[in-house]
């Protein structure tokens, strides 16, 4: 989990608001579980008027699914009470808010194993939704063409459960990476390169040694969004 999730974490409550279970089933026309995320500690200015201090809400279907990788719930509905002034947003809480669900709902589960874990996907991606929910597609779960949409909703159990058509029809067959995803080497990095190189000998002529000094980068915490990890890449984590 993020150090930002990890913060609103602490200064919020992820509460069930089962009152409004039959409303949103009603609005979804799918039987829906409501949460609401409460504010508590939160910076006073980013806590909506007349909100009863709710910052954003989340439908998650009742049925689940459990599939051999781990546990899948799917949403619904999300929505993000907006601060009327405009001064500040609050824009992204609904992205922690997933993280912060599915930790919950794994360390509260006697019926999930050790090497699995709890996953979250919407159960529809249609034209309204489509604009944010093709970014995680492409950047979080790898999916830029046809192919790897087809390859990532049979690697994850997902045929019969959502419904992403929209996604599907707007996909290129065959993605063509830009040039800026290929990472050409600019002419200023090729310079500050060259000035490294230069400052790193010494006045021996001996060339430091900066292989003990560098440190590997740790990998990005796991998200609860599963890629499509073809056979010819490593075994996913």
């Amino acid at each position: 989990m993020s150090l930002s999730t990890e913060l609103v974490k602490h200064c919020t409550s992820l509460l069930r608001l089962s009152y409004l279970d039959d409303l949103m089933t009603r609005m979804t026309g799918v039987e829906t579980e409501v949460w609401g995320l409460r504010a508590e500690n939160f910076p006073s200015k980013l806590i909506p008027n007349c909100s009863k201090d709710f910052l954003c809400y989340m439908g998650i279907m009742k049925e689940k699914l459990y599939a051999s990788y781990g546990q899948v719930h799917f949403l619904t509905f999300g929505h993000e009470n907006f601060v009327e002034d405009a001064s500040v947003s609050n824009d992204g809480l609904l992205e922690h808010v997933y993280d912060i669900y599915c930790e919950m709902v794994r360390e509260g589960s006697e019926n999930i194993e050790d090497n699995q874990d709890v996953y979250l996907y919407p159960a529809e991606i249609d034209n309204d939704s489509y604009a944010y929910w093709s970014l995680i597609a492409k950047n979080t779960w790898g999916i830029r063409d046809k192919l790897d949409f087809k390859n990532f909703i049979e690697h994850n159990e997902l045929t019969d459960w959502v419904d992403w058509k929209t996604l599907e029809d707007l996909l290129p067959r065959v993605y063509y990476p830009s040039e800026g995803e290929y990472g050409t080497e600019t002419e200023s990095e090729s310079e500050s390169e060259s000035e490294s190189e230069s400052e790193s000998e010494t006045e021996e002529g001996e060339i430091r040694d900066y292989e003990s000094s560098t440190e590997e980068l740790e990998d990005e915490p796991a998200r609860k969004r599963r890629k499509y990890i073809s056979d010819t890449d490593e075994d996913e984590t």
